[in-house]
């Protein structure tokens, strides 16, 4: 195995690119001479021309429309004729959605057919199975609904290895996290303290996945339930400022370490995107003037100059490892 063969699997591996895009990457080195051509999806390349390629994009974006299409009459269906079907009826386009978009991910995932549109629709399906249980059962509190939805999130995560699932079960915890507070500490003067720890929990699980599956994306959906924590805690009533700020100076500061560490961009615009938003906020209503706004927009804007800086060297010296001798 070469070491160009070497970065094309991690790449993949990683999903910073589709197993198309690193069959047609394996197949241009093949083509010249730098990899062994063999059959497409065994892990080595067979050479495919530029037709080919072409109509493998085509059968990708139709499958992704296709799947847009689903979720797009379901939800057409639920806010236009929801109140017009009776119970049965209900049941029948909920079980629908779920069945039509799972079946669709499954055997494209393991037809080894269209393996990135699978992932898209299995993601789409556990959310059509939380809409499930909720028609199915009337989940009034849409505590177990969301736990369905991360618990078919997990499963997929496990099983495909497919980080699309990961937006899924993020969505499906946060929801989760809303759910179990707002019917357990509605009433209570605490809620938000409650909420804001649930969203960091949920950072934190995130943050733990990304070791194992798509680390880019796993620890950016966690830097932004980070972001949503210290939101809250704003709204906390004791000295909730305080709180969010050292919670976003936290989640800021693994951002931008992580970006260093990966150069993943994702992560150093969500860092930035934090200190821009809340540090401001934070410090006004700490010293209760301007004097916070502009302290925080200063510190702010000094970390974003620096990490511009610190991007603009790492590119230099990307640009030179790949630059022929």
């Amino acid at each position: 195995m070469t070491h160009l063969e070497d970065a094309i699997e991690h790449l993949a591996v990683r999903q910073v690119l589709t197993s198309e895009q690193a069959d047609l990457l394996r197949a241009a080195a093949a083509r010249d001479g730098g990899l062994p051509p063999v059959e497409p999806g065994g892990g080595r390349p067979a050479v495919v021309g530029g037709g080919a390629g072409r109509a493998g994009s085509v059968l990708e974006v139709l499958g992704y429309i296709g799947g847009a299409l689903l979720l797009g009459a379901v939800i057409f269906l639920t806010a236009s004729y929801w109140d017009d079907l009776d119970r049965s009826g209900r049941n029948v386009v909920a079980v629908a959605a779920l069945v039509i978009s799972a079946g669709g991910g499954l055997a494209l995932m393991l037809g080894h057919l269209r393996e990135d549109v699978g992932r898209v629709l299995l993601a789409l399906s556990c959310y059509a199975a939380g809409f499930t249980y909720l028609t199915l059962f009337s989940d009034d509190t849409f505590i177990i609904s969301s736990g369905v939805v991360v618990a078919a999130s997990t499963v997929g995560a496990v099983l495909f290895r497919a980080g699309a699932l990961l937006v899924s079960g993020w969505s499906g915890g946060m929801l989760l996290a809303i759910a179990v507070v707002t019917d357990q500490f509605d009433n209570s003067d605490s809620g938000e303290v409650y909420l804001a720890v649930a969203f960091l929990v949920v950072g934190v699980v995130l943050a733990l996945v990304g070791f194992v599956l798509s680390r880019t994306l796993a620890w950016s959906l966690a830097g932004l339930s980070g972001w949503a924590s210290a939101a809250i805690w704003l709204a906390a009533p004791v000295e909730g400022e305080w709180f969010a700020l050292v919670v976003a100076t936290s989640v800021s500061g693994l951002l931008l370490f992580s970006f260093v560490r990966t150069h993943a961009y994702s992560l150093a615009v969500i860092g930035c995107l934090v200190l821009l938003t809340l540090w401001p906020t934070c410090l006004y209503e700490i010293f209760h003037s301007a004097l916070g706004v502009a302290t925080g927009l200063i510190a702010a804007g000094g970390v974003l100059i620096a990490t511009v800086a610190v991007m603009s060297r790492l590119r230099r010296v990307q640009a030179k490892s790949v630059s022929p001798p």
